[in-house]
């Protein structure tokens, strides 16, 4: 490998931003931060398009996709740019060396680099093989080829790396969805600081409601709870054995650990709406943000009815997902043992639950899941009414 042979060390000096909730304002705030430009997750969550929903699926995927937030990857990054003042731009390319060498050029400049990558191949998630995610949002902030190392900040409050390989190999990965095509964010110039955000708060918070009452498509949306509410009873019928499983267990992830904040950004969204209240001078957004609060509890109700007490060995594999998410944001790579340990225990749980499922009526549950996406379209469909009213 070429770039092997230079032999190499590139670090940022004194990058020290870790952790976080959702991995694309993660990456941007840690960012910013680094550049002494101080803003709230919650705040570039709204700015980047706020919340929203999708209901995803193509012949490709082994179950459906559920997107909570608005806006596509691409998209919601460069909206947070944009209306913060920042020069930015995402560039993609084919050839993993010209990535490669791309990153190692913004690092030699002392630049933080966000990029965009396939989860599977970051060993220190201790992720199954084919559950790959292409739209997660790291920075390397250093890249040691004496030592085959990359340095990276994520989700996890430590300092995280990978190889080399790896890390290419996450850049380039062609798996859906979200493949992610060795992007990377590029940053010319950034403000000396935040300016007054009122007009850009607006903008966004009309995208996000736009996005739920008048989607361009019907599974996006209001209309996409509707869709999905209305067609969760013939999962059965469309996804047979492990990928009827993965239905319900990567429901429980999207929307509950997979870098929502929790509850489906519902409560990430609401403290926006908090912060954002005065600076827009609407007393009105924190009685709405009262609402997202009351839906996002119901979110997190439809996760945990995915994988509910009521089934023993679902409800197990729920809450070891819960531990293995929690040990990797507390310990990163020194959890990975236990990490690896739960993966061992899970696979064996998976294959029973898999006999069960194929094996029992799943009916009951999934009515109960149905009645509470229901439940939280009608909060939500009154919520973003008002907010609508309200930002106009």
């Amino acid at each position: 490998m070429e770039s092997m042979k230079e032999n190499e060390k590139i670090i940022v000096q004194g990058f020290n931003q870790f952790g976080g909730k959702h991995c694309q304002t993660t990456a941007l705030k840690n960012i910013f931060a680094y550049h002494g430009l101080h803003i709230s997750e919650e705040m570039l969550l709204g700015l980047g398009g706020g919340i929203g929903f999708i209901y995803w699926y193509t012949k490709q995927m082994t179950s459906p996709f559920i997107g909570c937030r608005n806006e596509k990857v691409d998209e919601f990054t460069l909206n947070v740019c944009k209306r913060i003042g920042i020069d930015a731009d995402i560039i993609q390319t084919n050839s993993e060396k010209k990535a490669y060498d791309e990153l190692k050029k913004l690092l030699k400049k002392g630049e933080p680099v966000n990029l965009f990558v396939d989860m599977v191949y970051l060993p220190y998630f201790a992720l199954p093989k084919d559950a790959h995610f292409g739209g997660h949002a790291i920075v390397v902030y250093g890249i040691d080829e004496i030592n085959n190392k990359v340095h990276i900040s994520d989700r996890s409050r430590k300092p995280l790396n990978v190889t080399i390989e790896d890390l290419k190999k996450s850049r380039s990965s062609k798996y859906p969805p979200f493949a992610p095509k060795n992007k990377l964010l590029k940053i010319r110039k950034y403000p000396s600081r935040i300016r007054y955000l009122d007009k850009e708060i607006k903008e966004s918070i009309k995208s996000s409601c736009q996005n739920m009452l008048n989607p361009p498509i019907k599974n996006i949306g209001l209309s996409g709870m509707k869709k999905w509410a209305d067609i969760i009873l013939k999962w059965p019928e469309r996804f047979k054995g492990m990928n009827f499983f993965g239905c319900l267990f990567n429901i429980f992830v999207y929307i509950e650990i997979g870098g929502t904040g929790g509850n489906a950004f519902r409560s990430m969204y609401a403290k926006f709406l908090e912060e954002a209240s005065p600076i827009i001078n609407k007393p009105e957004l924190n009685e709405i943000a009262e609402l997202f609060k009351k839906s996002g509890k119901l979110w997190s109700e439809i996760a945990i009815a995915a994988l509910p007490d009521s089934w023993p060995v679902l409800k197990r594999i729920r809450e070891l997902t819960i531990d293995k998410n929690q040990i990797f944001e507390e310990n990163g790579l020194s959890g990975l043992e236990k990490m690896e340990k739960i993966n061992g225990e899970l696979d064996d749980l998976i294959k029973k639950a898999v006999d069960e499922l194929q094996g029992r009526d799943a009916t009951p549950l999934l009515e109960g899941m149905k009645q509470k996406i229901i439940e939280c379209y009608q909060i939500e469909e009154r919520a973003f009414r008002r907010l609508n009213e309200v930002i106009q």
